[in-house]
């Protein structure tokens, strides 16, 4: 637990330092004042950077879950783009096999074979259910 715990810290200092970010938690947490005759609280100091080191967990948290996301969405679209690369090329080489129009006597003829199929099935269901 606490290996994961330090390793978190070890990985939010590389993150932030890319970011140009130059506080921590740990550095945070590590950081000890001098202490003076009329200096400040150092119960109350030590609470309020507790307080400021978990908004930095919390900070580190979402860019990392933010950076998961980005490139999922990076591999996504890299994956549609492949995709429409591919159905580019395949259209193109189905357009280039063809070379006539559509056969407009091949057209009709499914369009008939279609109705006719339609009125077969609108026949077996007055059969089925005598209407």
């Amino acid at each position: 637990m606490q290996e994961d715990y330090g390793r978190k810290l070890e990985d939010q200092k590389s993150l932030f330092k890319q970011l140009g970010i130059k506080l921590d938690a740990l550095t945070i947490h590590e950081k000890d004042f001098d202490v003076k005759m009329r200096g400040y609280d150092k119960e109350e100091v030590d609470k309020f950077l507790d307080e400021i080191i978990i908004d930095y967990e919390r900070f580190y948290d979402i860019i990392t879950d933010l950076l998961d996301k980005y490139k999922e969405i990076q591999r996504r679209q890299s994956y549609w783009e492949d995709e429409k690369r591919s159905l580019i090329s395949q259209r193109n080489k189905l357009e280039s096999t063809h070379t006539g129009g559509i056969d407009r006597k091949l057209v009709e003829e499914g369009i008939r074979g279609i109705e006719r199929s339609i009125e077969q099935f609108r026949l077996h269901i007055r059969k089925e259910f005598d209407v």
